[in-house]
Parts: structure tokens; C-alpha cells; sequence
């Protein structure tokens, strides 16, 4: 039986699927609820990454909200963690933009939340060991790593090369049963529950170290889409085939310091999921509490004590959560070509011009709107992608006249 669980719940009002109008509707059923079921609860410790852009748009339309997030931040209820600002995916920005966005987002969670966050939360888990170094240079401690592109890292070396083939992620798997109809859906949805029995035995080691140079590393908590996935079907109580009860006695079954229980959008409680419908988000909490009565813990991976981290480290390649566990979803499109080449113009006059510091603090609003990575990836409403080609334009104009 696990000694402890970690949840981490992803904050981002930039979603590429949610309208701008549809915000208040997020902040009703999801957020809200969210916060009021643990503070009720306030029996452990619970990860939350809000990014750059959502805090701001919380202070100034929800500020009460904001309060009590600061509250349970004082008690250690909550722990903030880092993120790039305006979630970016941060291998695709120049280095001195991965430094940038870090740094502005710490200073944000320092000012607003009031305490340093020492774990990171790399938007749609993107990582590189080059990012990685940035990552520690700015103080942070340990970093969010998707399960599966770690276990990949390890045996499989270039997902372009004929000769190597890999089996589908589970998130491919999860995708072919969301669009099947009728008996189909059963009989997918039944092997995605085997699969991911299977997965989560084999992802119950989230505790890991990946390298960055020579024998440099940092501690990389790995979160696993199996657990997460289970979690969210399991507590909803509207998939069938697979109840808390029985995810209860699944995770009684497993030896293992911590397991990463849930790890990804809160918006999947209470608004939006993989399933018929969202889980409500008190039924997330009232999942804690009942492996509380077994004296299973909510932690966070900062209260995870040195001597349970392992002492070997192991290579990460780059990649991201995303289904193929590479950037194509952000990369390949026409619109997503287009907007590369015309941002990398951008960089490379900021990058001759040297980064002017009062040229800076004018474009970087519209930088921080550029850069965010939802206007590009999985599947980006209109108005989002408009806000992104809106902001590079000006970004022109200014450069253009100044």
C-alpha cells in the first residue's frame, strides 16, 4: 500500500477549446467548487499551477477567489508551482524568452501567493535538458515529468527512424475510445480499463532524476496519464466500468513511497472530461479522504524527504505529454508553420537590437499572448488563434516604428 498520494491541478484560462466568454462558467464549476472542497478538507497538501495569465484574469474578475487561494497557501494546504507565464512551450522559445517567462512567473507567484515555488509545472510537460538547465538556474528543485515520454527516453531513440517502432501512448488509446459510438465505445472503453490497470502498475515510481550535463541533474516527479485518467473516471462515479471502490482496492495493491494520483487540468472536474461527463470536484477531495482512512497521505513531491529520491539519474530526451510525445501538435500545421517563421523574425530583430530593456517592457504583453501555446495546439478555437496573430502583428508595428 502506498505511503502517501500527490495531486497537481493545472490552472489555464487560455485553453484552446474554452471561449473567453465561457470563463465564468470554468471559474463556477470547476475553480470555485475546487477551492471551497479543500478548504473543507485542509488535510494535507495539494499542488496547484496557475499560470501567468489566469492569475491575472482572477484578480481582476475574481479577486475574493484569489484570497482564499492565498489562504491556503499560508497553511500549506496548497502548494504553487512554477510554469512559463503565459504557458509556452518553453523548448520552442529562444533562451533568453525560457529565462524570461520563468522569471516572470516566479515574481508573479512570490507577489500575489507570497511564498518561492521550489517545483514546476513545464506547460504540457515540455522538456529539454537545455530547458532543464534553465529550469534549475532559476531555483527550482524538481520538475513535472510525463511518465511515458521518461520511459521512452530510456529505450527509444528517434521516433523518425523506420526501424524503431513504438507501441500507442495511452493517450492514443483514451482518443480512439472518445470517438467510438455504441457497443464500440463499451468494448474500447473496457480495453483502455485493462491498459490502463496494466500502465499504472508498471508507472507506480514517480520518484526519478534526469540528467543535464555530465552528471548534473534535477528531481523529476513523473505524472502519469494512467493514474490521472483512472482517477478522474474512478471518483466521477459516471463511468461503469470502473468505480472509486474499485480504484480504492487498485491502489491498496501497490508498494510505493507516493503515487502520483492526479496530475493534470482541474478544468477536467466540475467542466470539461474524458468521460460522459466532468467529475465533480468535490468528489476528487472526497477520494483523498477516504485513502486518508488509510493512512494514505496527501503530499506534495516538495515534502517527498532526500533520501527517497533515487541517487542515479537517468537521460530525458526532449518531447511533451502530447499523444505522440512529441511538439508536432504545436508545430506542424500550415497556420503553426506560418506562425514560426514569422516569429522567429521577431527574435531575431530583438536578438540583433539586443533585447532593449524600454522596447521590451512595450512588446511584452503582446510577447507573452505570442508565445502562449494554446492558440496552436490540440484543437485552438478561432478567437484564440485571432489573438495570437492579433499580437504578433502589433508586435511588428512597434517594431517597425520604434
Amino acid at each position: 500500500m502506498p505511503k502517501n498520494v500527490s495531486v497537481i491541478l493545472h490552472w489555464n484560462t487560455d485553453y484552446a477549446e474554452i471561449p473567453r466568454k465561457e470563463l465564468p462558467v470554468v471559474v463556477e464549476k470547476s475553480y470555485e467548487p475546487m477551492v471551497a472542497a479543500i478548504e473543507d478538507w485542509r488535510d494535507g497538501t495539494i499542488c496547484f499551477n496557475i499560470t501567468g495569465h489566469t492569475t491575472e484574469y482572477l484578480q481582476v474578475n475574481y479577486p475574493e477567489l484569489v484570497d482564499r487561494i492565498k489562504a491556503l497557501v499560508k497553511d500549506n494546504t496548497v502548494e504553487m508551482l512554477a510554469c512559463g507565464y503565459s504557458h509556452p512551450i518553453l523548448p520552442l522559445l529562444p533562451r533568453e524568452r525560457v529565462k524570461q517567462q520563468l522569471e516572470d512567473h516566479i515574481k508573479q507567484i512570490k507577489k500575489v501567493y507570497g511564498k518561492i515555488p521550489t517545483g514546476i509545472w513545464p506547460p504540457e510537460l515540455a522538456v529539454s535538458p537545455s530547458v532543464l538547465q534553465q529550469v534549475k538556474e532559476v531555483g527550482i528543485e524538481w520538475t513535472a515529468i510525463d511518465y511515458e515520454h521518461f520511459l521512452f527516453s530510456q529505450f527509444f531513440g528517434n521516433d523518425r527512424n523506420p526501424f524503431e517502432k513504438r507501441d500507442e501512448t495511452l493517450t492514443e488509446i483514451m482518443v480512439k475510445a472518445y470517438w467510438s459510438k455504441g457497443l464500440k465505445r463499451l468494448f474500447s472503453y473496457l480495453k483502455a480499463k485493462r491498459l490502463l490497470a496494466k500502465a499504472s502498475l508498471e508507472q507506480a515510481d514517480p520518484l526519478q532524476r534526469v540528467l543535464i550535463k555530465d552528471t548534473e541533474s534535477i528531481k523529476a516527479y513523473l505524472s502519469s496519464v494512467s493514474w490521472s485518467y483512472s482517477t478522474m473516471f474512478a471518483v466521477g462515479g459516471n463511468v461503469p466500468i470502473y468505480s472509486a471502490k474499485e480504484h480504492l482496492k487498485f491502489i491498496k495493491k501497490v508498494e510505493a513511497p507516493i503515487l502520483a494520483l492526479y496530475a493534470t487540468d482541474i478544468e477536467f472536474f466540475g467542466y470539461r472530461g474524458m468521460g460522459p461527463d466532468p467529475a465533480p470536484p468535490r468528489t476528487l477531495i472526497d477520494f483523498l479522504k477516504e485513502l486518508r482512512k488509510d493512512s494514505i497521505f496527501t503530499i506534495s513531491p516538495t515534502q517527498v524527504s532526500e533520501d527517497q529520491w533515487p541517487t542515479e539519474s537517468k537521460y530525458l530526451s526532449t518531447g511533451s505529454w502530447a499523444p505522440d510525445k512529441s511538439f508536432r501538435i504545436w508545430t506542424d500545421s500550415e497556420d503553426n508553420k506560418e506562425f514560426f517563421r514569422r516569429a522567429d523574425e521577431i527574435y531575431q530583430i530583438l536578438r540583433i537590437r539586443k533585447w532593449p530593456k524600454t522596447l521590451m517592457n512595450k512588446i511584452e504583453p503582446f510577447l507573452r499572448t505570442m508565445e502562449n501555446s494554446d492558440p496552436r495546439g490540440w484543437a485552438p478555437l478561432p478567437e484564440r488563434k485571432h489573438e495570437a496573430y492579433t499580437a504578433m502583428n502589433r508586435i511588428f508595428e512597434i517594431l517597425e516604428k520604434s
